[in-house]
């Protein structure tokens, strides 16, 4: 998408050749990002430097206790990690991980700024609390992108209650404004964050920048399926993603329950890829209502071609994200990727989902986990469905939803932000001795 705002379109951002961006994020590794992996892959391909820090979450860092710091390249771009693992449910445990991180992502961005230097900073929500890194750096006339993944107050409301969440759902509100005030430009994944971007941040309508969620087209692509991938099983659904309070996989093992205990279809394998905070109580609950042999969780894969050969595998795909305030308004990547491997969609009737997986999903009530269940065992059931909705999605993909469609906003935004800045000159970064 090219923007009416800028004639010359992405070429723009091509004054950048040369320069550096640092993309920060803080909620998953690189590797497992479709988003920042495609950013990052755009900013490269139109000349410029990148530098991604993030954590380090899987299970082989935990297990191991591998380096805190690792740096390597992947395709081109420089990562930059520490070991993290996700926070368990409580407060506690997101202070604790978000204090953690600020340090380390503070210690690898000043270390990067001395040795590499970097341009213009790139914020990935959430949590919404990097904008105190990007005030640093535009001290010393950095320029800061904010992209707005997530809405973090209402993330708050989904996960605790009481007085603890009106308290913090109010410091939320404030640590959002001070990003976008922070921000010489914000991308917004779909309208809906963009209008709270206007509303809530005040950000002005030519400072924001609509950059949807979409797998590049050489990213996720379907394969042959891997029959030893379903363990013996006749059928297979699966679930990609973060595995968080407000992502539906608790919900989803109610639904996996029924199914096997009540409906009495123990011929469905149940494959959830993913890791978070809910992803330990989840197998306690498969444990406890003895249904753990229905299903695998193999954890986050980081393997893209594995990736890939589970979702070809599957016959059906999963997104049990319920309505709250949060997901009303979220577009979920994974529904992208769903689609573009040709795999039909079961979801929760929620705005930015069925704007887009349009009729490659079969849409359930809110909340109401029998009618989620007959969904995935009718559309199990009706092969000739399940293949119509499969490449209708991929077309819908292919049409408008593909990250080339998306990437001209990026480079505009990145073209925005230097030309914000053309009148002077930033100041000098400090000589370093080496690279980290």
């Amino acid at each position: 998408m090219v923007s009416r705002r800028d004639p010359s379109g992405p070429t723009a951002a091509m004054r950048g050749s040369g320069k550096s961006a640092l993309i920060i994020v803080e909620n998953q590794p690189y590797a497992t990002d479709t988003r920042v992996k495609a950013e990052s892959a755009a900013l490269k391909e139109a000349g410029w430097r990148v530098h991604v820090i993030c954590p380090d979450v899987t299970e082989k860092a935990r297990r191991e206790r591998s380096a805190l710091y690792r740096t390597y390249d992947l395709d081109g771009i420089r990562v930059h990690s520490y070991r993290m693992g996700f926070a368990g449910y409580g407060l506690y445990g997101y202070v604790r991980e978000y204090v953690l991180s600020m340090f380390h992502i503070a210690r690898l961005s000043l270390r990067l700024f001395r040795t590499d230097g970097f341009d213009v900073i790139h914020l990935c929500n959430p949590p919404d609390t990097l904008f105190m890194i990007g005030i640093v750096f535009k001290l010393f006339g950095r320029k800061v992108i904010f992209d707005h993944h997530d809405l973090f107050p209402e993330m708050i409301l989904t996960r605790h209650r009481g007085l603890v969440r009106r308290v913090l759902y109010h410091s939320a509100l404030a640590l959002e404004f001070l990003t976008f005030r922070t921000a010489d430009a914000v991308l917004s994944t779909n309208h809906s964050y963009r209008r709270i971007a206007m509303v809530r941040g005040r950000v002005k309508t030519d400072d924001i920048f609509v950059v949807r969620n979409g797998p590049r087209s050489d990213e996720i692509v379907p394969v042959p399926a891997d029959p030893g991938l379903k363990k013996g099983f006749a059928s297979m659904a699966c679930y990609a993603g973060i595995m968080g309070p407000e992502d539906g996989v608790l919900e989803l093992m109610q639904v996996i329950r029924h199914i096997v205990l009540r409906l009495r279809r123990t011929d469905v394998l149940f494959c959830l890829l993913g890791d978070g905070a809910a992803r330990n109580e989840a197998l306690d609950l498969a444990r406890a209502w003895h249904i753990e042999s229905c299903i695998d969780m193999p954890g986050m894969v980081l393997d893209r071609p594995l990736f890939c050969r589970y979702l070809s595998t599957a016959d059906i795909m999963l997104a049990p994200e319920m309505a709250n305030p949060h997901n009303n308004r979220s577009t979920f990547i994974k529904i992208a990727e769903y689609m573009a491997i040709g795999k039909p969609i079961v979801a929760y009737d929620l705005v930015e989902t069925r704007y887009t997986a349009g009729d490659a999903a079969v849409y359930v009530q809110s909340g109401d986990t029998e009618a989620y269940a007959a969904a995935i065992v009718a559309l199990l059931d009706d092969p000739v469905r399940r293949a119509a909705m499969g490449s209708g999605g991929v077309e819908r993909i292919k049409a408008k939803f593909r990250w080339e469609h998306q990437k001209g906003e990026l480079l505009n935004a990145y073209g925005h932000v230097l030309h914000k800045g053309s009148e002077r000159r930033p100041p000098a970064r400090p000589q370093g001795t080496g690279r980290s």
